[in-house]
């Protein structure tokens, strides 16, 4: 758990879990170029992959940004709510950057099948609900906890843009599924940005044209990461990603020709 500030909201990272995977999984398409990226990975040549979530709190709301793998995969993600002091009945928005399942795991009590955040108003990204109500069979996750949210009239629908708050936008950012959905923040002329799977490590934040293997559409993917990572490079925007390094805060930095990542330390807190 990290927590820093954009002005005057408050952006608060919690860590759901960490799962390694095997860089040429993850980059299928890399070949031998993934070796100058071997600093990234483990003595396996697994590359960690944060699941992180982000809590908004401004003045309007606090907002939830995705609900993580659950408890299916030991996910802390209430353990890390508690000990950042957000309360589940204070958060009033959650939203999805999209819909897999390690994005949506928190949304049910398993025991009860009622929402574990009893105030919010879940924000499902249209493009990502038409999507996943359409495959057959559709996807577990999405069955177990997406589909109830709309029977216990407790979601409603995003399509393009759409303020959340007066700091808070959601904003299309799609590839990585049809509908992904970012999180812009405005707010005492500094900026942020909840980016969800736009990038998916390290590795493709170094080199945004790379192809990785779980986005939906590789092309679509790679025009939002081109269009969205150097306007945040310019904007020196605070950044919350899902992936990159636990807890996932930081900002995209350029220098000599090449964009990376830099976690912003520890130490730098809000209150």
């Amino acid at each position: 758990m990290q927590k820093t500030k954009v002005g005057s909201v408050q952006v608060i990272a919690l860590v759901d879990n960490i799962q390694p995977y095997a860089a040429t999984a993850v980059y299928p398409e890399a070949g031998d170029d993934l070796q100058q990226y071997s600093h990234y990975f483990d003595a396996e040549g697994r590359v960690a992959l944060n699941f992180a979530c982000f809590v908004c709190i401004d003045a309007d709301t606090t907002l939830l940004v995705d609900t993580g793998f659950g408890p299916e995969y030991s996910g802390r993600l209430l353990d890390e709510l508690a000990e950042a002091g957000v309360e589940l009945a204070s958060v009033k928005h959650i939203l999805f950057t999209h819909l897999h399942g390690d994005h949506t795991g928190w949304n049910m009590d398993r025991a009860t099948g009622k929402p574990l955040f009893p105030n919010a108003t879940y924000l499902v990204p249209k493009g990502d609900w038409d999507h996943y109500r359409a495959q057959k069979p559709k996807p577990e996750s999405f069955v177990r906890d997406v589909e109830p949210l709309q029977a216990m009239k407790r979601m409603d629908l995003v399509d393009g843009e759409r303020s959340i708050s007066w700091a808070l936008t959601a904003v299309p950012t799609p590839g990585h599924t049809p509908g992904h959905t970012s999180v812009a923040i405005s707010s005492g002329g500094e900026r942020g940005f909840i980016l969800g799977d736009v990038v998916i490590s390290p590795v493709d934040a170094e080199d945004i044209t790379l192809a990785n293997a779980f986005d939906w559409d590789n092309a679509i993917a790679r025009a939002t990461r081109e269009a969205t990572v150097p306007r945040l490079v310019r904007e020196n925007a605070l950044v919350g990603a899902s992936h990159l390094p636990a807890p996932g805060l930081g900002r995209f930095v350029s220098a000599e020709g090449r964009t990376g990542w830099q976690a912003i330390p520890a130490s730098v807190q809000g209150g």
